[in-house]
């Protein structure tokens, strides 16, 4: 089996968090301190990623079934497999819908729904029966463009006359309690998500720089996360950023820079699109990989070829609108905090108990 680079690594983290961020104001329910939600969000997630990051510790190379079935036992490991390939593949419904969807709004309106997610998945499929290291490759070359597109909107909204920071002001006027009622969902999402990579640990090369390269992406990617909230917030105000369905379109929208830089939705695709293939396409192979391993098969490939060809058909029934998705996505809210928070300490515990018995 190849392993992964470092760098792979960081740009998978990287994608992966910035990923479906672009299709919503994150904590805007804390109105212009939003991005004060996802500073607080990402410091208290480091609980987590430290969690993450010392199972692979104790078992360098090993695949996250390994690890369970040996601290656990065959007995609640499998269980444990099932419940989170469930959240797996209800994860990639929902990023699966919501970018055919926003292919559709932008780029394909005249197209059924169902024809762009097979168009969709049958890329993903192909790009997964190739392996996570072909996944690796790709955003490995398609990572620095992503960046760039970003770090060009930042730049032409900055110097935008549309662009008024006296719209996040001021600071903490409704006082703490809209930021601490929002921080839940937002170390859920984007942060929690990253319990997906407990999966593709053991495809990593260099396995004691796991969690540096992990904290550094996630670190940029936060700054990243918060630029972009700043930006939405600067040219759309807090009431419209809440009310819009995909900020950063309308964002790039209502950017006019001497009547040169206009119409820049194209490059706002290009992101959303990147960052959107990715997160389905990792949590998908975290769903195969998962099923895989519950039967004792080495080999995902049978599992992602039929689930890719349902995926399209279960997805558009499941969800009715982009409303309903979003509204959706809030409804299993114990049963992720317990899989990406509370299972992964608990396993670590154990773990480290069982470690320690043995010396």
């Amino acid at each position: 089996m190849n392993k992964i680079s470092n760098i792979q690594l960081f740009s998978l983290i990287l994608v992966f968090e910035i990923g479906s961020t672009t299709l919503f104001a994150l904590g805007i329910g804390a109105d212009r301190n939003a991005w004060i939600v996802v500073l607080i969000s990402y410091l208290l997630s480091f609980i987590l990623l430290w969690t993450y990051t010392q199972i692979p510790r104790y078992y360098p190379n090993q695949n996250f079934s390994e690890i369970l079935i040996d601290s656990l036992g065959v007995i609640l490991a499998k269980p444990l497999l099932m419940l989170y390939g469930i959240y797996f593949f209800s994860q990639t419904t929902h990023n699966f819908y919501e970018f055919g969807v926003l292919i559709r709004i932008t780029a394909l309106p005249n197209t059924p729904l169902l024809v762009i997610l097979y168009l969709f998945i049958a890329v993903m499929v192909y790009i997964l029966h190739k392996g996570m290291e072909t996944v690796a490759r790709t955003i490995e070359i398609l990572a620095p463009y992503f960046i760039l597109f970003l770090m060009l909107i930042y730049f032409l909204t900055f110097i935008s006359e549309d662009f008024q920071l006296s719209n996040l002001q001021p600071i903490l006027a409704n006082g703490y309690k809209p930021i601490l009622k929002e921080l839940p969902s937002v170390i859920a999402f984007p942060f929690g998500e990253l319990v997906v990579f407990l999966i593709f640990w053991h495809y990593i090369n260099k396995q004691h720089l796991i969690r540096r390269t992990t904290f550094i992406a996630v670190t940029i990617s936060t700054l990243f996360i918060i630029t972009s909230l700043i930006v939405f917030l600067a040219i759309l105000g807090p009431e419209f950023t809440s009310r819009s369905e995909i900020p950063l379109l309308e964002t790039l929208l209502s950017i006019h820079i001497a009547m040169i830089f206009t119409n820049l939705d194209s490059i706002g695709v290009f992101i959303m699109f990147i960052g959107g293939f990715y997160k389905t396409a990792l949590h998908f192979f975290g769903f195969s990989l998962a099923l895989t391993w519950l039967f004792n098969r080495s080999n995902p490939k049978w599992v992602i070829t039929i689930f890719g060809l349902l995926l399209p058909i279960i997805t558009q029934y499941r969800f009715s609108s982009l409303d309903d998705q979003r509204w959706k996505g809030m409804e299993g809210g114990v049963y992720a905090i317990l899989l990406y928070s509370l299972l992964p300490i608990l396993v670590l515990f154990i773990i480290m108990i069982k470690k320690k018995a043995k010396y």
